[in-house]
């Protein structure tokens, strides 16, 4: 089967780290998990859904470190980045908010410790074949010090670059260094389809279990999966 392409493009190509396969950004922790922690219990590392969300789709990483620090005096977030930047050239990589009336309380993400609405600026334009979506999400099964604010968008015919609204949720406390190249954005690519949706009631044959149940280990991988890739 012939892959589908997706493209990003940026006039900092050159310049920054470019997007990758979120193959590419699996976590150290998750590496250096132990498949079993008793000779019979399985860990996540043997969990092949966990895996497929490790890998799903690409990673946009931050251009360059970007540093939260709170001001307590001024009740107010800042996302410093280096002095030496160009002044010229900073607005690539600025951290900008929205006006919080955008949004009705309600619908902002419970674990915020700061008030107010922030956006990463991304320099990325993306493009799918006709007929494709995308899905801009928090990476996947990752501790990280802020909320991406989900949202899908029409990237085969949208021309301009997607910013990335979020929350933060670290400890408002102690500054925080997001490094350049590490985990921003998960894009996941998708096919736009009409869907109906029915509702059944299922009779389940004990019996098919003892298929599924036949082996100790991996009964998911061998009998169900299907690899994806993104390349």
């Amino acid at each position: 089967m012939i892959p589908l392409s997706i493209e990003f493009s940026s006039p900092l190509k050159n310049y920054i780290e470019a997007p990758k396969p979120s193959l590419q950004h699996i976590p150290l922790e998750y590496k250096k998990l132990q498949k079993f922690y008793t000779a019979e219990k399985e860990t996540v590392k043997k969990c092949v859904p966990f895996l497929d969300s490790l890998t799903c789709g690409y990673i946009i990483p931050f251009p360059i470190d970007i540093r939260f620090r709170y001001d307590d005096e001024k009740q107010k977030a800042f996302f410093d980045l280096n002095e030496a930047i160009p002044q010229e050239i900073k607005h690539f990589f600025e951290v900008s908010s929205h006006n919080e009336k955008q949004i009705s309380n309600d619908l902002r993400y419970v674990h915020r410790t700061v008030e107010a609405v922030f956006k990463f600026i991304n320099t990325w334009k993306i493009k799918t074949p006709k007929g494709y979506s995308c899905i801009f999400t928090q990476p996947f099964n990752r501790n990280l010090p802020f909320k991406i604010i989900d949202g899908i968008v029409d990237t085969d015919t949208y021309p301009d670059v997607i910013n990335f609204p979020f929350y933060w949720t670290n400890k408002v406390d102690t500054p925080f260094t997001m490094k350049g190249g590490s985990p921003m954005v998960l894009v996941i690519p998708f096919k736009r389809n009409s869907w109906k949706m029915k509702i059944k009631v299922n009779i389940e044959d004990p019996l098919n279990k003892i298929n599924y149940f036949s082996q100790i280990f991996d009964n998911y991988r061998n009998k169900f999966w299907t690899k994806k890739e993104y390349r």
